[in-house]
């Protein structure tokens, strides 16, 4: 893997980590968790940009999550925490 493809994915990671665990304070609405778990999904593609880009919006919940948002299901913070965990130990 070249050293750029491992410094993409690690950056994305911690990212994702910080908002998940390290923020863990803080409450993530229904929008924000759906983005995360799209962030996660597009990691173990090694799709980076687009993760990125993810990341942003769901970092900025007052200007980019729509009013009225409604899930269509559920995301646990705890399940997508192991999702990473799993995404980053492969």
């Amino acid at each position: 893997m070249s050293t750029l493809i491992v410094t993409a994915r690690r950056n994305l990671a911690q990212r994702i980590n910080k908002l998940l665990v390290e923020g863990g304070e803080i409450s993530l609405t229904p929008w924000q968790l759906c983005h995360v778990q799209g962030a996660v999904e597009q990691l173990e593609e090694e799709r980076f940009a687009e993760g990125e880009r993810t990341m942003s919006e769901a970092e900025r919940p007052d200007l980019y999550e729509p009013g009225g948002y409604v899930a269509k299901e559920l995301i646990e913070r705890q399940r997508l925490i192991d999702q990473l965990t799993a995404v980053v130990a492969a």
